[in-house]
């Protein structure tokens, strides 16, 4: 599709009066609408702003397991906003996004907008956000995906209202690929799910395998809804690749079990982020020698802390991956700069301000000192926890980095590289 999104306005920045105070959290509960931050009347009684924020994340489905730390990304942002005392406050409303096998996602999404909310956060899957764009950005109201990596979003006609702070898999397949071919790969199987995500990214692994004179030997789809996958993992191992690359999301861990039972060595295999972490220590089969690409920087360890901090005090599970949480909390600090800058909290000012606090100003890396700065008169650059973010015209981050990742013995995962790229 064409792109039709609407010029980011540079508007001039708005200096808030008034202090207001830093709001405690309250807990998410599983599956239902739940509250966080402030509440609605507090930032309109001070004189200052009030910004309305949902999610829409899974709390169920396939992609559960990346929830808990994308939540607790935006709980942490609504935290350090509210306690900013900017003249803003923050406040958020947490909904499930379930899986394309449900609806879930859509009648979230009509909760949220009937509730006034002007920016969402989520979803995490390519397929469910497909399935919600219109619906949100039709609306008036900001989407900003902190997972969504299909590369089809960067030309959809959404009038400037979906951003994403994760990066298209235009480079994560690149990365992937340059990451088989530098371990000596030469005849690469490519097993993926057949959704927006699963398509784009196999498309672009294949893409630089090929151009790197690789042969993919086989590139075969599948269905994430079926039971068993014997037959696409016996056309796959019957090529006999030197590797092999599943890209899915939870149905990978029947995946990993069919290839244990043909005896595959996993030090030959790779994923991607939707089936990292699926794999906790203990849990069989053992995969360890498996590599991982994951969209994003390692999790400073200080933010890792403060997560399982709030967690723990919402009376929630301690955290087992931090995956897109880095990003999951710059999209809640975006909109709120945006909000600041433009003066309002509704949909257009957020998404007329975006692309402006993102790049080309005074460099910032908390919403705090943003925050003075946008007062104080400044154009700023915000940086945050995910990286330098800068968004192009279209919304899609510029620049990113993509981690790997490497299973051992037990299914412990370690962090082994960080590889930067840049978008056009």
């Amino acid at each position: 599709m064409a792109s039709h999104r609407s010029t980011r306005a540079n508007l001039l920045p708005f200096c808030a009066a008034g202090l207001v105070a830093a709001l405690a959290l309250s807990a998410c509960s599983g599956g239902a609408d739940s509250e966080s931050g402030a509440s609605g009347d507090a930032g309109a009684a001070s004189g200052g702003l009030d910004l309305k924020l949902g999610t829409i994340l899974p709390q169920t489905g396939s992609l559960s397991t990346l929830g808990p730390p994308e939540i607790a990304g935006v709980d942490l942002a609504v935290k350090d906003i509210n306690a900013a005392a900017s003249g803003l406050t923050a406040s958020v409303t947490h909904t499930d996004s379930g899986d394309t096998t449900t609806n879930i996602a859509t009648q979230s999404a009509t909760s949220l907008i009937s509730q006034g909310v002007s920016g969402i956060v989520g979803a995490a899957s390519s397929g469910v956000s497909m399935t919600i764009i219109d619906q949100i950005t039709s609306a008036g109201v900001v989407q900003i995906s902190p997972a969504n990596t299909s590369p089809d979003f960067t030309d959809y006609d959404d009038n400037g209202f979906f951003w994403r702070t994760a990066p298209s898999d235009v480079l994560q397949g690149q990365i992937l690929g340059n990451k088989v071919i530098e371990d000596g790969k030469k005849n690469v199987a490519i097993l993926y799910m057949n959704d927006p995500y699963g398509i784009g990214l196999a498309g672009e692994l294949k893409k630089t395998l090929e151009n790197a004179g690789v042969t993919v030997a086989a590139d075969i789809t599948y269905d994430p809804a079926a039971s068993n996958f014997t037959s696409e993992i016996g056309q796959v191992l019957g090529t006999s690749p030197d590797a092999l690359v599943v890209i899915g999301f939870e149905e990978s861990k029947v995946i990993f079990s069919n290839l244990a039972t043909s005896g595959y060595d996993f030090a030959n295999v790779y994923g991607t982020d939707g089936n990292y972490g699926l794999m906790q220590p203990g849990d069989q089969p053992d995969i360890a020698g498996a590599q991982f690409t994951v969209p994003g920087v390692k999790a400073p360890e200080d933010f890792q802390a403060k997560l399982q901090e709030l967690v723990k005090s919402q009376g929630s599970p301690e955290l087992t991956t931090f995956t897109y949480a880095a990003e999951s909390y710059d999209a809640a600090v975006l909109m709120a700069l945006a909000a600041l800058q433009g003066g309002a909290t509704d949909g257009a000012t957020i998404r007329d301000n975006l692309k402006a606090v993102s790049e080309e100003g005074t460099k910032c890396t908390t919403f705090k000192d943003c925050a003075d700065l946008v007062a104080a008169g400044t154009d700023i650059d915000y940086d945050g926890l995910s990286g330098p973010i800068s968004f192009s015209d279209k919304g899609d981050v510029t620049e990113a980095t993509i981690s790997i990742f490497k299973y051992s013995t037990g299914n412990e995962s370690e962090w082994v590289d960080g590889v930067t790229g840049k978008l056009s």
